[in-house]
């Protein structure tokens, strides 16, 4: 084990670090899968401690817990032969039954943990199982699959400040139990909830190939190394990476982190600090964002004439979007655009982040922030070293959300700053520097 006596000292400068991410996290919700071996280890009650600051800053938490470690040792210690520890094989009555029993101890140890945190947690039966069945002419016999979530009671326990503790067993319609496997009980609620995050707690620094850790994953690259190097993968994270793939590919949860439990602080330093400590897979979500063609000239006049009889952009004819449809990006969602906005070179090493809208039924689901990163990186691919935004309304998304400084028009380079005159709009000046 790794031990956590050591001292810590918290800055005020960590704390403002913290405080940046609150607005972007305040009401989301996070699963969190933890490992039994990391319920047993000394860092437990500091992880729990992690996650009452979580709760702290209004962040909605779900627990789904495992047992595997718990169950070797129980198994050992009383002579049972196990036919599966972590809910992948078959399953007889033998290791069900202590699988059963585990569980349940395991379950007693995070309530009585929480409660030394002044944590509010409730385990419901909200997961419904059903057999595995027959496979490969295999029998699974007493092994689960998930056939429905309750994620209405979830939902009502969260909004009363609670956190639902979900165990790797269910039952199915007759009451008959099963062993299901935790990290894909995570995923499956983590998507059913719409988590912001899927994070997986367990005992490696992270998604290991080989000797190397992967820090920061697309999708799409995790996918291809649990096919061409699986041989490489550390056995123990296999599952949470196909896990991880599973609750992406829905898009309903867009990242997905893999840390070692056993670490002080491990949680906190992965969410709040910009380098983390383990493996974050995330959904490519700039694969969606394209650049704009000739055919889209048409929906993006349609959709801005709209929004510029609001005074939320300013009006550009047809043409005037047909000459510079070159400097557009479109954000592309089953054929149809729901999101645009333009890259615009402005003079004197500058560009104008300009004309960004999301279509409103798309509003507060980060279609805009993904937009910006993308501007962002196109103005650092082709040299520009300061990004300009200029807004009437939405100062409240470039200061807090997009993290622009708000300066004065005279930051403007000379001909934008001119035009900025003539338009009488009186807009506010936003910039980020591009490093």
């Amino acid at each position: 084990m790794i031990s956590n006596q050591h001292e810590v000292t918290i800055k005020a400068s960590d704390l403002r670090g913290i405080l940046e991410y609150v607005p972007l996290y305040r009401n989301q919700t996070f699963v969190i899968a933890v490992d039994g071996s990391v319920i047993e280890c000394d860092n437990f009650p500091n992880l729990v401690t992690d996650i009452a600051v979580l709760r702290s800053l209004g962040i909605n938490v779900v627990v789904v817990h495992g047992i595997g470690s718990q169950l070797k040792a129980a198994g050992k210690a009383r002579g049972v032969q196990l036919s599966d520890v972590y809910g992948n094989d078959p399953v007889d009555d033998a290791t069900l039954s202590l699988a059963r029993e585990v569980s349940a101890n395991v379950l007693q140890t995070i309530v009585d943990t929480f409660t030394t945190k002044n944590l509010k947690c409730a385990t419901v039966n909200a997961v419904r199982a059903t057999e595995v069945g027959i496979i490969s002419g295999i029998d699974y016999m007493n092994a689960g699959r998930i056939e429905k979530i309750d994620f209405k009671s979830l939902e009502n326990l969260l909004s009363l400040g609670m956190i639902p503790v979900l165990t790797p067993t269910a039952v199915n319609r007759e009451g008959k139990v099963f062993r299901i496997n935790s990290d894909l009980l995570a995923a499956d609620v983590a998507a059913g909830l719409g988590a912001t995050k899927l994070i997986f707690m367990t005992v490696t620094r992270g998604l290991m190939v080989g000797d190397e850790k992967a820090v920061a994953v697309p999708l799409g690259e995790a996918k291809d190394l649990m096919e061409s190097r699986r041989e490489m993968i550390d056995p123990r994270v296999f599952s949470k990476v196909k896990c991880a793939i599973r609750a992406l590919e829905t898009t309903r949860t867009q990242r997905a982190h893999i840390l070692d439990g056993r670490e002080f602080a491990s949680l906190l330093t992965e969410l709040f600090e910009k380098v983390g400590c383990g493996t974050m897979i995330y959904s490519d979500e700039y694969q969606k964002i394209r650049p704009a063609t000739p055919e889209d000239a048409s929906g993006i006049y349609n959709i801005s004439r709209i929004s510029s009889s609001e005074q939320n952009l300013v009006y550009r004819t047809r043409e005037e979007i047909e000459g510079k449809i070159g400097t557009y990006f479109v954000y592309e969602m089953d054929g149809s655009i729901i999101a645009f906005v333009s890259l615009q070179d402005i003079g004197e090493g500058c560009a104008e982040l300009a004309s960004l809208h999301v279509q409103p039924f798309y509003q507060g689901n980060d279609v805009g922030t993904h937009m910006v990163e993308f501007v962002e990186h196109k103005a650092h691919q082709a040299g520009f070293k300061r990004l300009f935004a200029l807004s009437t309304k939405s100062a409240p998304f470039f200061l807090q959300v997009a993290k622009f400084e708000e300066v004065s028009p005279r930051e403007l380079p000379a001909a934008r700053l001119e035009k900025y005159k003539k338009s009488g709009r009186n807009s506010k000046v936003f910039v980020r520097e591009i490093a």
